[in-house]
């Protein structure tokens, strides 16, 4: 069946609720280009795919190319758009598709001497293998998907650091200030006795800032501390208390400038103008980078890495970690084309993420929330199934706080995603249930929201108004208009003809937002006490983003001392192993706040590579490993 020859114009489906332009070119009964504009695309999931799958076709000359593994959807548009073009150019796509498939190289075992080894290459990991090499280190990184990025490429991007001098050049919220009484007036009764002395001086900073009459945003590292700690602190359904051990809290918020700084130093630009905060952070100290959301980091990491000499394995995933005499001295590995790959190394580095895509694994070890459905969605890459806290417990490792595990409340209903709809600061977003009336305090903890979400039916809905869309992550208007085209996001010009669409009574909808528009306006909310607002829901036209909680992290992990030492069950520093980012436990506790995780991996992935780098001290700064 001969093919027309001409370039075919066809549209791919991408990851979420993007739609890829990409063009085909067939000449002499062949695919002979295939062009992706992936703009659209959420940068840093499926960059790998646009590389490699119209490489393979046009190489092969076949659609029965292997997928990409953790981007399976983008991989699938793809192959189905170069389908569409064949098929429009009169030739048979299903005959395209049962053709052999392309042959692979041949495997062979690999071997590798070096300082550093790191074990995934996300946030965490990237930032260790910067931090290594900057001290002279030779570097291996071994990463069990195709591209780097982990569960960092999908974060919104903000990170939580307090710089004071930098945020009272804001003005202060309606609420802000009434929290902050609130939280002095907590008795020290309720405030664990290893966090008693910061708490006392903090409130002494409250008291201080609100004698003074100032309008201006405030912070501290303290405010950071507290809230982080009382933020994670909870009791699961056995009635266990958890808390953030004070060590690991106060080395977060008092070095996590310096991570704002040193991202800075490497290139990421953060915008300047805002100060942002995510879901469930508590206040508004998100550092935001100017590119959106978390490739933000991982490109520049990534791209030093590369330029300064680390030895980048994708597609090769960590099966054991090498143990002799009690010490870890690297790490047995396996590539995707079943080849061996043994790197022996002076310092082991665990950043393999947590375990937030391992259903089963969520599901064995919670005991926090009463129940995890089977088929409940993740936010997370599909590579994060826990494979560094099992290697961490094969050299003994201790592991803390694995019951609790944190939903992300604002979350797509169907794939789990974090960026459908309009996702807005909550200070500006309004849920409602599926009545149409509000529930919860949209500024509180991402627990407290999925509890309420959950007990209100699941699904909800986020209201927003032509001034709150202005408010929204990285959306475009050629975004939302193809999402109210698709069905997953819903547009009209009045709040009545919104609840309609959506089978809610106009007339509660409308008395709900007249109501938030008063609280808005008197600045206090009686109903809920919403800790701070913004802006009135007035302006059409409006908007409703359906939203469901999905797992989003896991809080437990390795137990690690603030060298990010990982230790055993007495106690003991593992010799040769460390562990940052969500790999790790104890941090965050019961529940973390929004804005952490970044702070965390940075902070903690630095300090991981200064302690290695401390205690094994670099022979010869020759950079590069040395590969048998």
């Amino acid at each position: 069946m001969s093919m027309k020859s001409g370039i075919y114009k066809v549209k791919a489906k991408g990851h979420g609720t993007s739609f890829m332009p990409m063009e085909v070119t067939i000449k002499d009964d062949k695919v002979a280009d295939i062009t992706v504009d992936s703009a659209g695309e959420t940068s840093g999931i499926a960059d790998e795919v646009f590389k490699r799958l119209p490489k393979a076709i046009v190489d092969g000359q076949t659609l029965n190319v292997d997928a990409v593994s953790g981007a399976s959807i983008s991989s699938k548009g793809v192959i189905d758009g170069v389908a569409e073009a064949i098929t429009e150019a009169g030739g048979d796509a299903e005959e395209w598709k049962q053709r052999a498939k392309p042959a692979s190289a041949a495997a062979k075992d690999e071997e590798y001497d070096t300082d550093v080894v790191v074990i995934g290459a996300g946030g965490a990991g990237l930032a260790a293998a910067t931090r290594s090499i900057q001290h002279d280190k030779k570097v291996v990184i071994l990463e069990k998907f195709p591209q780097l990025g982990g569960n960092t490429a999908r974060a919104g991007g903000p990170m939580n650091a307090a710089e004071p001098d930098w945020q009272k050049g804001f003005k202060a919220l309606p609420g802000e200030k009434e929290t902050l009484k609130e939280l002095a007036e907590t008795p020290t009764s309720e405030i664990d006795p290893e966090y008693v002395a910061d708490f006392e001086k903090l409130r002494d900073q409250i008291k201080a800032y609100l004698e003074s009459g100032e309008d201006c945003l405030f912070d501290s590292v303290l405010l950071h501390e507290i809230q982080t700690y009382l933020g994670g602190k909870r009791v699961d359904l056995n009635g266990n208390e958890i808390h953030g051990k004070y060590e690991l809290v106060t080395t977060l918020v008092n070095n996590v400038l310096d991570s704002v700084k040193w991202l800075t130093d490497l290139g990421v630009k953060f915008d300047r103008t805002d100060v942002t905060m995510p879901v469930g952070a508590l206040w508004r100290r998100g550092h935001k980078p100017v590119e959106p959301m978390g490739f933000a980091y991982i490109h520049i990491l990534g791209d030093w890495v590369k330029a300064h000499g680390a030895t980048v394995l994708t597609e090769t995933r960590a099966k054991h970690l090498i143990i002799e005499d009690g010490k870890v001295t690297g790490v047995i590995a396996e590539k995707t084309d079943g080849s061996k790959v043994t790197v022996h190394a002076k310092s082991v580095i665990l950043t393999a993420g947590g375990f937030g895509a391992n259903t089963k694994m969520v599901q064995k070890y919670n005991t926090y929330w009463e129940h995890i459905d089977d088929d409940i969605a993740t936010t997370n890459s599909p590579a994060i199934t826990g494979d560094g806290i099992a290697l961490g417990e094969e050299a003994g490792a201790d592991v803390t706080g694995m019951g609790f595990i944190q939903l992300m409340p604002v979350s797509d209903p169907v794939t789990g995603e974090l960026f459908t709809g309009l996702q807005t600061p909550p200070e500006n977003f309004i849920m409602v249930n599926q009545k149409g009336k509000r529930f919860v305090n949209e500024f509180a903890e991402r627990d407290t929201l999925a509890k309420a979400a959950i007990a209100n039916g699941g699904l909800f809905y986020l209201i927003a108004d032509d001034n709150i869309k202005a408010t929204a992550y990285n959306t475009t208007q050629e975004s939302i208009d193809a999402q109210v085209e698709a069905g997953t996001l819903f547009r009209d010009d009045t709040l009545a003809g919104l609840a309609k669409q959506v089978g809610m009574d106009p007339e509660v909808l409308t008395d709900t937002i007249k109501k938030y528009n008063s609280y808005v306006e008197a600045g206090n909310d009686p109903e809920f006490h919403k800790s701070a607002f913004h802006f009135k829901c007035e302006k059409a036209p409006f908007y409703a983003t359906p939203r469901k909680p999905a797992i989003h992290h896991t809080m437990g992990g390795l137990v690690i001392d603030t060298k990010a030492h990982v230790l055993d069950k007495e106690g003991h520093v593992i010799s040769g192993l460390y562990s940052a980012g969500e790999n790790a436990g104890g941090l965050h506790a019961g529940n973390r706040l929004g804005g952490n995780s970044l702070a965390d991996i940075f902070t903690f992935g630095r300090i991981a590579a200064d302690t290695a780098n401390a205690e094994h001290p670099a022979v010869d700064a020759a950079s590069g490993a040395s590969h048998h």
